[in-house]
């Protein structure tokens, strides 16, 4: 069956023949070849992502996942980056299907909420690490849940170990061949000298991914795989070692898939299912010197924390905030900063300026929630504003620490905030923390 792959797969700049899935703006995704169809309950914690605006789901599939459990998918970072580049989230996932075709009956069709990528995923012309993403759901589902590989089994794989692949990719290298139903393939493991050795991209496979495949070619994974589980049968028990990421050719000689290793993630998969809900990125439309941004939180989780104050760079201070109490199971609070791009250094005429924020909490797996704070248009400078930097807040911003109310802290960088919650008793102090950089700022161009 064909597929209009066309649709899914434009230009990111890559090395010739360098195979990299995802949404809208990859060259392709991974694919079965020379595999068979799966039992149809096989796999209950395989997932699809699928385009909403597609004709239907066999068209709209474009990346693979897995089920964590709850509210929570695993995948590459590679098959949503445009995606959350956009803030705009025109995706579902489909949980436990088989049949594409057949969408509407099988497994659970889930609308998403938030998507958290790695904060250090890196894509590049020749490399790209930490292809890792959670896909943060709008509501809780109750199904089968994928188990993940620790450090442990992973670092006892030896070459030649059987692992399993699975997704709805295409299945001929040289022909637009899909199919609507999920399929398999086992391929043998492959260390990671032996995967560097053979040179060229391969030499850049660092200690966050693993490596696939047969050196003679003939079964792999490639258009329309990516974010999919490799698996290993672990006494028979499958788990997960590995994340569909990138390869250069499919099923060719020498041509190892390369996997995000699931297990070196674990720390940061934990600190993203961990409940703690927020926006990683946020984009702003505003053509004003001064931009006021809501930031907010939810604890989705059992473990009550406060949120502790924002991270940032002297050109943002806090408008006000709701997060005086802290927040247990269910419950929301909100910080209101405004940002001063003139104080933050960008000039009137450019566009898509990024900062970073950062948001610190007591939470024991999230103690930091980092966002990006991503302008896309140029803006006009405020008539009232001088040469220095001046915000709409209550005062100026100096190299120095100051707290949104104005008065400039001692020796240390931590500033109450100008305006507190609506009430409450309990929680801790609520404060604003600058970077003592401005170099701490960045302006992304993006690939």
């Amino acid at each position: 069956m064909n597929k209009n792959v066309m649709a899914l797969f434009a230009g990111l700049a890559l090395p010739a023949g360098m195979v990299l899935s995802g949404y809208a703006n990859a060259t392709s995704s991974a694919k079965i070849i020379n595999g068979v169809e799966a039992d149809k309950d096989s796999w209950p914690y395989m997932t699809a992502l699928i385009d909403k605006s597609k004709l239907n789901a066999f068209q709209g599939q474009f990346c693979g996942g897995t089920f964590l459990g709850g509210r929570y998918i695993l995948t590459a970072s590679h098959c949503v980056s445009d995606i959350v580049k956009s803030n705009t989230i025109n995706v579902y996932a489909s949980v436990g299907v088989h049949d594409l075709n057949n969408v509407d009956t099988e497994g659970q069709k889930a609308e998403i909420q938030n998507i958290y990528m790695h904060e250090d995923y890196y894509a590049s012309s020749i490399e790209i690490h930490n292809d890792i993403a959670i896909i943060e759901l709008a509501e809780e589902i109750t199904a089968s849940h994928v188990e993940l590989s620790d450090d442990t089994l992973t670092n006892s794989l030896i070459t030649g170990n059987t692992l399993t692949a699975a997704g709805w990719g295409q299945q001929s290298a040289t022909e637009n061949l899909f199919s609507s139903k999920l399929y398999q393939v086992d391929i043998p493991y492959t260390d990671r000298s032996t995967c560097q050795n053979v040179g060229g991209v391969y030499a850049t496979v660092g200690d966050d991914a693993i490596c696939a495949g047969y050196a003679e070619g003939g079964k792999d994974v490639c258009h329309g795989d990516s974010g999919g589980p490799l698996f290993y049968n672990d006494n028979g028990t499958f788990k997960q070692v590995g994340i569909v990421s990138w390869g250069t050719t499919c099923a060719d000689e020498n041509a190892y898939s390369v996997y995000s290793d699931v297990a070196y993630f674990s720390d940061w998969i934990a600190a993203k299912t961990s409940g703690v809900s927020y926006k990683q990125r946020i984009n702003s439309d505003a053509t004003t010197q001064n931009v006021q941004i809501a930031l907010p939180v939810t604890n989705y989780g059992t473990e009550a924390f406060d949120v502790k104050s924002v991270f940032a760079i002297p050109a943002v201070s806090i408008v006000s905030h709701t997060c005086n109490d802290t927040l247990g199971e269910g419950e929301s609070c909100q910080v209101t900063i405004n940002v001063d791009r003139k104080a933050a250094g960008f000039l009137t005429s450019e566009t898509d300026t990024e900062i970073p924020v950062s948001l610190r909490t007591n939470h024991t797996l999230a103690s930091e929630l980092k966002m990006t704070l991503h302008f896309n248009n140029a803006y006009v400078a405020d008539v009232s504003s001088s040469d220095d930097t001046t915000s709409s807040d209550d005062s100026a911003s100096s190299d120095d620490s100051t707290s949104a109310s104005g008065s400039a802290q001692s020796s240390g960088s931590t500033a109450t905030s100008g305006s507190s919650s609506s009430g409450g008793s309990g929680g801790a102090s609520f404060g604003l923390v600058f970077l003592a950089m401005l170099g701490c700022f960045f302006r992304r161009r993006y690939l």
